[in-house]
């Protein structure tokens, strides 16, 4: 089931008019394309974002240990107080 898709806004209308005209596509080609291509730039930035924050995760997996991992029996007392 197709639904048809409605632009209010005029401005809008002549940008979508003014895309079609300058890529020689019909309009639902010239929107379809720009809508892809928008989509592409996001699933790019998203997939750096998360190859950023794995390179992140990696170097701090790869600092040394400097002491004994404390547990909350380390650190509360039987009370939930602090030691």
């Amino acid at each position: 089931m197709t639904i048809p898709v409605q632009i209010r806004r005029d401005d809008v209308v002549e940008d979508i008019r003014r895309l079609s005209e300058a890529t020689g596509k019909p309009i639902t080609d010239a929107v379809g394309s720009a809508v892809r291509s928008a989509l592409a730039a996001i699933d790019e930035a998203r997939a750096a974002k998360l190859a950023r924050v794995m390179e992140i995760v990696a170097q701090f997996n790869a600092l040394p240990s400097v002491g004994p991992i404390l547990t909350d029996d380390d650190l509360y007392d039987e009370d939930g107080l602090p030691k």
